[in-house]
C-alpha cells in the first residue's frame, strides 16, 4: 500500500491506496448518485414537469426548481463531507521530538521510534500513528481520528438526512399515484423501470438510516464521553469536561463553522493524557499496539472478547473494529 500526501494551509491532504477502501468510496458515491437520479426522475419530474422551464435542462416549474434544489443540498454536503474524509489527514503525528513536558514519553517501534502521544495509536492500513484514532472505515477509506472526525460525522448526519428525505418523496409519490386514480381497478400500473428502481432506493435508504444512525449513536457517545473506540478497548478515556468543550474539541469554537465540511478541530493537545477508566488498567502508556492488534495481526473484537471473558468491563459496540475489519 502507497500513500500520498500534500501539505495544504488549513489542513494535510492525502489519500490511501487500500483496494477494499477505494471500491466502498466509490460504492458510496455511486449510491448517492443513482438514489438523486431515481428522485429527480421518477418523482419531481412526474410532479413538477414544465414545458416552459427557466433553466433548458431542468424541465421544472419554478417550485419543481426550487424543491430540487433544496434536495440536492444535503446530497452534496454528504458527498463533500465523505470526499473531505477521504482525503483529510485524520491526525497523524508532525513532531518526531519529544515535547519537554511529557513525562515518561513512548514511541512506536513500527514507525522506526517516532513519539507516540499518549492518545495516539497504529493502523496498520494507514501506517501511521493517528492521534485519537477511533477506528479505520473501509466506507471513507480512511481512519476516523481527531482531525476528519468531524467530517465524518458530518457525512453520517447529511446522508441520514437525504435518506430520510427520499423515503418520504417516495412515500409521497406513491401516496399521490394512488390518490390520482380515479379508479383502482382500472389505473394503468406505474411501469415497471419506476417500481423496481424506487423500490431499491427505498431498501437503500431504509438501510442507510439504520446503518447510519447505529454509527452516528456511537460518535456521539464517543464525544461524550471522549473516548474513541479504540480506547474503549484499551479501558481508558481523555480528561473529561463537559459535553459543549468535547463537542468543541472535534467541531471548532465557532458555531457557524460546525455545518460545513472542512476541518475546524483547534490544535490538537498531544500531551493530553489517556486516564484509566478503573485503578486496575495500568497499561496506559505502554506499547499498546501490538497489544491490541491496532497494528498487528489480532482484531481488537478477539482482545476485547478475551478481556470481557476476564472480568473486563464490555467495550462499544462497533460494526467495524479498529484494524477496518467488518464484524
Amino acid at each position: 500500500r502507497r500513500q500520498g500526501e500534500r501539505r495544504g494551509l488549513a489542513a494535510v491532504m492525502w489519500f490511501i491506496f487500500d483496494g477494499l477502501g477505494i471500491a466502498l468510496g466509490l460504492l458510496t458515491w455511486v449510491l448517492l448518485a443513482f438514489a438523486d437520479w431515481v428522485v429527480v426522475r421518477f418523482v419531481l419530474l412526474s410532479w413538477f414537469r414544465s414545458s416552459a422551464p427557466r433553466v433548458s435542462w431542468l424541465p421544472l416549474s419554478d417550485v419543481g426548481i426550487a424543491v430540487f434544489t433544496v434536495y440536492q443540498l444535503p446530497l452534496v454536503l454528504s458527498w463533500i463531507s465523505h470526499f473531505r474524509a477521504m482525503t483529510t489527514d485524520p491526525g497523524t503525528i508532525p513532531e518526531t521530538c519529544v515535547p519537554a513536558e511529557i513525562q515518561n514519553p513512548r514511541t512506536c517501534k513500527i514507525c522506526q521510534g517516532r513519539w507516540k502521544p499518549p492518545r495516539a495509536h497504529h493502523c496498520k492500513t494507514c501506517q501511521k500513528c493517528i492521534f485519537r484514532m477511533d477506528h479505520h472505515c473501509p466506507w471513507i477509506n480512511n481512519c476516523v481520528g481527531l482531525s476528519n472526525q468531524k467530517l465524518f460525522i458530518l457525512f453520517l448526519c447529511y446522508t441520514a438526512f437525504s435518506a430520510i428525505v427520499t423515503l418520504l418523496l417516495l412515500l409521497g409519490s406513491a401516496g399521490y399515484w394512488l390518490w390520482s386514480q380515479k379508479s383502482w381497478s382500472e389505473a394503468a400500473p406505474p411501469g415497471s423501470t419506476a417500481l423496481i428502481c424506487s423500490g431499491v432506493v427505498a431498501v437503500e435508504c431504509l438501510a442507510a438510516v439504520l446503518f447510519v444512525g447505529d454509527f452516528l449513536q456511537e460518535q456521539i457517545e464517543s464525544i461524550q464521553t471522549n473516548s474513541t473506540l479504540v480506547e474503549t478497548y484499551q479501558r481508558t478515556h481523555g480528561e473529561r469536561t463537559t459535553f459543549l468543550e468535547h463537542f468543541q474539541t472535534v467541531f471548532g469554537r465557532s458555531w457557524y463553522v460546525w455545518p460545513w465540511p472542512f476541518p475546524s478541530a483547534p490544535p490538537p493537545a498531544y500531551e493530553e493524557p489517556a486516564i484509566p477508566d478503573d485503578e486496575g488498567n495500568v497499561s496506559v502508556y505502554g506499547d499498546d499496539s501490538d497489544n491490541l492488534g491496532i497494528a498487528g495481526e489480532e482484531s481488537e473484537a478477539r482482545t476485547a472478547a478475551s478481556r470481557r471473558g476476564e472480568g473486563g468491563a464490555r467495550p462499544r459496540q462497533r460494526h467495524e473494529n479498529a484494524n477496518g475489519e467488518i464484524d
